[in-house]
């Protein structure tokens, strides 16, 4: 690590450059949590990340929804403004990887693109984008959601998410809920909700019903800090309400793509569509850097973006 300076709209920052971080439990995952994974379409592992490496995350979600973007460079989306969002709307920012080397440090890990290829079987894995999520005490619920809805417009259409706790996580604090088993059912169109208002398992019932499958257990990931659980794009899930009284729910997705996708000629791509090359339907590495691949593929600016924010 060394220390860095940065400017952002002519202030300096200080702050600590990191190297991708090393996850070695996700580095040896056995057969039997492979299959777990695909029979369940989820998988928990616990104490990924050290707690030194937990802090450092968690210190700087406070400076980047302030507007403190070490880069320079903004998120794809930024969703709370303090002094004009609602205190109790469950936050989130997306591609803040761009923005921020010690978010980088994480979703540019080679360890993430490695375990994404073992359990899904692809050759090599990209990133598509990291979404923070910060859902406060008295944070409203997120709806049950297949991110696969999400990703039409590649092909092929898949995705996998490794979510990364900051905080120990229970029900009572708004964890990440999986439907067991219901990567299993077809993917649906993209849902009429997210931030959830009132009945945020609605949209499941639903995806049963038209699935002819009786309502699946619920896995609610209560895991400690520094935790993560990887689902399939197909997996149903969702969060209820922060319901304390004073713990905060940090976390970090990290969705990956498989090496060898491509855009599709289907509309859509809210975010990942800007970076299309015209002309070109491959996601360009400038933009989805190859995180892992069996062939030994890297994109070859990673390190040196973690440590000094140039590529």
């Amino acid at each position: 690590m060394k220390r860095l300076y940065t400017s952002t709209e002519g202030k300096l920052h200080r702050k600590i450059a990191m190297s991708p971080l090393a996850m070695n439990r996700l580095e040896t995952l056995s057969d039997v949590q492979v299959e777990q994974f695909r029979e369940e379409g989820f998988l928990a592992v616990e104490n990924v990340l050290p707690m030194t490496a937990v802090e450092q995350l968690r210190s700087r979600f406070e400076p980047l929804f302030a507007g403190d973007f070490d880069t320079g460079v903004y998120p794809d989306e930024w969703y709370w403004r303090e002094e004009l969002s609602k205190p109790d709307v469950t936050r989130h920012m997306a591609n803040a990887w761009k923005a921020d080397l010690t978010i980088a440090a994480l979703s540019l890990s080679q360890d993430l693109g490695k375990a994404a290829c073992r359990l899904t079987g692809w050759p090599s894995a990209k990133l598509g984008q990291d979404t923070i999520w910060w859902k406060p005490p008295g944070g409203k619920p997120i709806a049950y959601h297949q991110d696969t809805s999400f990703m039409d417009f590649l092909d092929p259409q898949e995705t996998i998410t490794f979510w990364f706790a900051l905080d120990d996580v229970t029900r009572q604090t708004g964890t990440l809920e999986y439907a067991r088993g219901s990567h299993k059912w077809p993917c649906t169109p993209m849902p009429s909700s997210f931030h959830a208002a009132g009945d945020y398992r609605g949209q499941l019932r639903a995806a049963a019903h038209a699935a002819n499958a009786p309502m699946p257990d619920i896995y609610y990931a209560e895991v400690p800090a520094g935790s993560v659980v990887i689902h399939a794009g197909e997996t149903w899930h969702g969060s209820g309400p922060n319901g304390s009284t004073g713990q905060m729910r940090r976390s970090i997705g990290v969705h990956l793509v498989s090496g060898q996708a491509r855009f599709s000629d289907r509309r859509g791509g809210y975010i990942y569509r800007r970076y299309q090359i015209t002309g070109d339907a491959g996601l360009n590495e400038s933009f989805f850097p190859m995180l892992w691949s069996a062939a030994g593929a890297r994109t070859t600016w990673l390190d040196d973006y973690c440590t000094s924010g140039t590529r």
